[in-house]
This record gives structure tokens, C-alpha cells and sequence, in this order.
């Protein structure tokens, strides 16, 4: 039986070429197997050894030679063995000498950065996430990939474990010296405004969020899902969050399904049958909920402070950014490093 791995592509990119006739690189395709989705929502469990080597051979089997497919994920455990020094044991000999080649790949690109950050990420405040997508609509993927990176990686991180909640708030005050500095380069002079004020309404709400035991970050808004895009952009209610405001014991069915066995239809339909239930018995669900979100937004969100750990940073261009940023690490080089250490590697810098 062949299983359909879609759901966890993450997208392909471009990359610069390298080697030569068989051994010729220039794509990279990645692949995200993570066991709860951005809510913290239980999605899969762990994979054994088997599964994940099964998966990896499968999917890597849809593509030819000049691609290296890039695994992650911590639904994986067979590669979080590999990456603390184990082996996968029954592994094939091709398949062994094809992680060997795709590893010193890696390791050439090491500073290629590798995310799909021009895809556009929300945070849920329909007028902050419409600014922010009209002032970077007609820039190019790398400007694009900057902005988006900032509201994935600086502020709405979906597990904080790695960090402190000092480091945390810290992460989310250097994500808006980044968005100073991209107003100050590239965004255009009529959206530099909205778009400051848009990134500081987000950095407000990820600053409010709580982590649950085990880091899973709770923003307390949806998320949702937009139609459109750039200046067209339309928010739509986000479902599964209204299901987990109004509806708990709804909500905890849902995270129980087992998604495993046919790739999530079933919770789909669930979610579906709910939402149609559950506006026929009471119309004014949505805007119930909608209410509640406004209401947290002002209580909660506007209200909050938001951290200075880096306003000393300097905007004005690359490379004072850079100076300043090392100059940071080297007076702390404990503090929220590996968030330092990824933005210092950044190919945007480059």
C-alpha cells in the first residue's frame, strides 16, 4: 500500500548548483514530520525506525538525482537517533551511500538558508496581517522571505522548550529591530508606517502567549485562514480555534483522532459535521467568537509591553546591524545563542 506523504512537504526551492553529471545538486525539497501541528494539536505519533526509514525511501523515490530532500521533525525518532550518532541499522547500501553524499552537501550549503519563509505566515489580527502582506507584495522572495521569517521564527514560535521565557521575549524584541531595519531598506515609503505599527500589534500578541508544560505555545487567537492575497487579502474564521474557545469537549475529540490510518480525512469531516452542527444550534456562534477574540485583543494584546532587550541594535544598514548583533552575542554568548548563531548564518546577510 502506498501512502501519501503531501501533508508533510513543506515545498521545494532552487538552490546554487553543485557537483557535477550524476552527482549534480541544484534542488532541495523538504519534508516536515512533526507530532502536533502550530497550535501544539496532537497530529501523529513517533515514527519507529522502520516507518521513518520506509518514508524516507519512499518519498526520495518521487525524485531524481540532482535533488537533496531534507527530513525534519520530531515525528521521526529513527532520525533523531541518526543525528545523535546511531545508525538505521537495515538501511540499504545505495540508500547509506546516498545519505553520505546529500550529508556533505549539507554541509557545503551550510549557510544557504533552506526555509520557505516567503510563503506567507499570519498571526491572526486581520488588519496587522493585511498590512504586513500589502507592504511586501510586490517585493521580491527575499525580502518577502525576511518579513515572514520574523513572524515564524521571531515571534509566533510554536514550542519555546529551547528557551527561556527571558530568551523568548528577548527572540521577539530582535524580531522587531529586524522589522526596523527591513522599514528602513526596503519597505516602501507609503506602507512603512502601517507596517511598523502592523509588526508591533503581532509582537504585542506573541508576547501575550503562554506555554503550556511542555513549551507548546498557546497565542490565544486563531490563527485563521485567509483568502486571497497582498492588499486582497480576506480573513476567514479559524474552525479548529473556534471549535477549542466554544466547544472543549468537542475540541478534545478532535485531537484525539487518530490521523495515522487515512492521512486526517476523518478528523477533516469531523471538523466539518461540527461546524455545521454547531452554527444551526446556535446562529451566533461566530460572532460570539469573533467577540471574544476583539475582546482579548484589547485587553490583553494592546496592553502589552514589549521587551528591550535589543533596542540598542543599530538599523540604519547591514553591516552596523551585523557589528552590533555580534557585538551583542560577544557580551553575551549564553543568552538566546542559538537564535543569534541562525540569524549571524542567515543568506540574507549574505
Amino acid at each position: 500500500m502506498r501512502i501519501d506523504y503531501s501533508r508533510f512537504y513543506r515545498g521545494t526551492t532552487e538552490i546554487p548548483s553543485y557537483g557535477k553529471g550524476a552527482n549534480k545538486k541544484d534542488t532541495l525539497v523538504k519534508y516536515e514530520f512533526n507530532t502536533r501541528d502550530e497550535h501544539g494539536n496532537k497530529i501523529m505519533d513517533k515514527m519507529t525506525k522502520e516507518e521513518t526509514l520506509q518514508a524516507m525511501k519512499d518519498i526520495r523515490a518521487q525524485y531524481g538525482d540532482s535533488v537533496i530532500v531534507e527530513f525534519s521533525g520530531d515525528g521521526m525518532a529513527a532520525l533523531a537517533e541518526h543525528k545523535k550518532g546511531g545508525n538505521f541499522g537495515s538501511a540499504l547500501p545505495e540508500q547509506e551511500n546516498r545519505d553520505e553524499k546529500d550529508a556533505l552537501f549539507q554541509q557545503e550549503i551550510k549557510h544557504y538558508d533552506k526555509s520557505l519563509n516567503h510563503l506567507p505566515a499570519y498571526s491572526g489580527l486581520s488588519g496587522a496581517d493585511k498590512a504586513v502582506a500589502s507592504a511586501v507584495e510586490h517585493l521580491g522572495k527575499r525580502e518577502q522571505e525576511f518579513v515572514y521569517g520574523i513572524i515564524r521564527e521571531n515571534f509566533f514560535v510554536a514550542n519555546s522548550s529551547s528557551m527561556t521565557e527571558e530568551e523568548r521575549q528577548a527572540n521577539i524584541s530582535l524580531g522587531m529591530k529586524k522589522a526596523e531595519y527591513a522599514a528602513g531598506s526596503f519597505i516602501s515609503g507609503e506602507h512603512r508606517k502601517s507596517f511598523l505599527e502592523a509588526m508591533e500589534s503581532m509582537a504585542k500578541l506573541a508576547g501575550a502567549g503562554k506555554a503550556d508544560g511542555h513549551g507548546n505555545m498557546d497565542y490565544a487567537m486563531g490563527q485563521g485562514g485567509y483568502l486571497g492575497h497582498g492588499s486582497s487579502l480576506q480573513k476567514t474564521t479559524d474552525t479548529i480555534h473556534m471549535m477549542k474557545t466554544m466547544d472543549k469537549e468537542a475540541y478534545e475529540k478532535y485531537q484525539s483522532m487518530d490521523r495515522n490510518q487515512d492521512g486526517g480525512l476523518a478528523a477533516l469531516k469531523f471538523v466539518a459535521n461540527w461546524y455545521q452542527d454547531a452554527v444551526n444550534q446556535v446562529p451566533s456562534m461566530v460572532d460570539e467568537y469573533e467577540k471574544r477574540m476583539k475582546e482579548y485583543e484589547d485587553e490583553q494584546v494592546k496592553k502589552q509591553k514589549l521587551d528591550k532587550t535589543f533596542d540598542g541594535l543599530n538599523t540604519a544598514n547591514k553591516s552596523v546591524f551585523l557589528e552590533s548583533l555580534r557585538a551583542f552575542q560577544q557580551k553575551n554568548p549564553n543568552f538566546l545563542s542559538a537564535a543569534i548563531s541562525r540569524e549571524l548564518a542567515s543568506a540574507f546577510w549574505e
